[in-house]
């Protein structure tokens, strides 16, 4: 997958987790328990990467990447959609889309507390803005809707943006190591083997004879769009990109989300979440717009520290091919 494919893919793919949220609101809690929805998008995509890893990829994990597997599973999959299945039930779509939007700035985070990256005042102020958009949110949400749980649907869907973003940088790793779908394909069926006994139960309880065509269709596209096409092309744009140029694609989220829930009479549109989203909008930018300075920086150190050679060429000449 080259640079651009790569871009198109995480785009696609950011398209379909924004549109889950709408098709995820739809099902639950009115046709199916958090719970079930979960077990059943985990479960379904688990046997789909499964088979195709088998019959296409046949490719061998380490013994020694088990872990980082388990742990990748635990933030990226199981942990991660229960989590923001179990806040979706109490909060709005649209809210759920703002607050996700963080991620970009919480991989930076994570990132810097494992020494993959480093924050500056520039990317401190991007940090700050950003948070203080999502704490709108979260916090607006739960006082003009305190009888409807939303502040603790909030909070939820902020710990499932903290995941996933856990999950983005434990993850990168083993895709430079191994094709994407065996990873995928382990991350789920990981998740599916530690979620059954806790969760399993919910989807023989469920009556599968209330869902409409409308919700069956629902269902479908959770499964097959927003889990199993979404999860393949993050997967395949890790290879090529950095875990922070993937998180930024989450931008476009909160603005297909909140016209999808608005179109189908999920939620309407306010002043405090239009605030909320330029605050996190902006405060992402700041963040992004820190790595073309410090990019731009360090190009020209490098051309005025070699006498015209970059010191970013390797020993051969060529210059470097890192991931952007």
């Amino acid at each position: 997958m080259g640079r651009l494919q790569a871009h198109m893919a995480i785009l696609v793919a950011n398209i379909l987790f924004s549109l889950n949220y709408s098709y995820s609101k739809s099902l639950i809690p009115g046709f199916l328990a958090p719970e079930t929805l979960c077990m059943v998008r985990i479960g379904c995509a688990a046997v789909v990467f499964a088979l195709v890893g088998v019959t296409m990829v046949r490719e061998r994990i380490r013994w020694r990447d088990l872990g980082w597997l388990a742990l990748a599973a635990l933030f990226g999959t199981g942990g991660n959609q229960y989590i923001f299945l179990q806040g979706l039930q109490y909060t709005s779509p649209v809210d759920a889309a703002i607050i996700s939007v963080t991620g970009p700035v919480l991989v930076l985070v994570i990132s810097a507390i494992l020494g993959r990256d480093r924050i500056t005042w520039f990317k401190s102020i991007g940090i700050a803005v950003g948070a203080s958009g999502a704490l709108l949110t979260i916090l607006y949400g739960g006082i003009a809707n305190f009888g409807s749980g939303h502040l603790t649907g909030n909070i939820l869907v902020f710990l499932a943006a903290l995941s996933y973003a856990s999950y983005l940088v434990v993850v990168k790793n083993l895709m430079m190591r191994y094709h994407p779908i065996t990873v995928t394909a382990w991350m789920f069926g990981l998740s599916t083997l530690a979620m059954l006994p806790f969760l399993g139960g919910s989807v023989f309880t469920t009556e599968w004879g209330r869902l409409t065509a409308g919700a069956w269709g629902s269902l479908a596209f959770v499964v097959l769009g927003a889990t199993v096409t979404a999860y393949l092309l993050v997967a395949g744009s890790l290879k090529r990109l950095k875990p922070t140029t993937v998180s930024i694609y989450m931008y476009l989220q909160p603005v297909i989300a909140s016209v999808a829930a608005i179109l189908r009479g999920q939620d309407k549109a306010d002043w405090v979440k239009a605030l909320a989203a330029l605050l996190v909008f902006a405060g992402v930018f700041l963040v992004t717009q820190s790595y073309r300075f410090e990019e731009g920086r360090s190009k020209a150190v490098s051309r005025s520290g070699s006498d015209g050679v970059g010191l970013a060429e390797g020993s051969s000449g060529q210059p470097s091919k890192d991931c952007e």
